[in-house]
């Protein structure tokens, strides 16, 4: 008798913008707010692992061309075209994705004058795009004013 093998699932909390705004703001690193699309290779990204073979060291970062909006205080208004790293990682089997194109919420890290999108598993630094009332609570925590999270 074969028995199948133990179903295993990666559970992610649903995206909120807000909560990822509030993380990336209490961080120790600095990180910019955008709205806008990628083109990369999607080729280069890892593809869903295997169950039955060992995990795999960290994906290789994936150069990206970014075009889209930062946020300031005063919204998503300023126009932007920049070189990014999308640098995927994987929990077990599941490794972050993206396809170039789709309009996202983006959290992009400072780092030795780069911009690095860390692309997990579960959405949080890269998301999908919300709508304007959400833009504009976005822009409302750039200005300091209540940012807190939904319940």
């Amino acid at each position: 008798m074969l028995a199948a093998p133990p179903a295993a699932a990666l559970s992610c909390l649903v995206p909120d913008p807000i909560r990822s705004f509030a993380e990336i703001h209490a961080a120790p690193e600095s990180y910019r707010a955008y709205i806008g699309s990628f083109a990369f290779d999607a080729d280069k990204l890892p593809p869903m692992q295997d169950l039955s073979q060992p995990v795999t060291a960290t994906p290789n970062p994936v150069p990206a061309e970014f075009t889209g909006h930062q946020l300031g205080p005063t919204g998503f208004d300023t126009p932007v075209e920049a070189a990014m790293l999308l640098q995927p990682s994987c929990a077990g089997p599941w490794c972050g994705s993206l396809s170039p194109g789709d309009e996202v919420l983006v959290f992009a890290r400072e780092e030795d004058d780069r911009l690095i999108v860390d692309l997990e598993p579960c959405p949080g630094k890269v998301q999908a795009a919300p709508d304007a009332a959400m833009r504009e609570r976005l822009a409302a925590c750039m200005r300091g004013e209540d940012c807190a999270p939904a319940e």
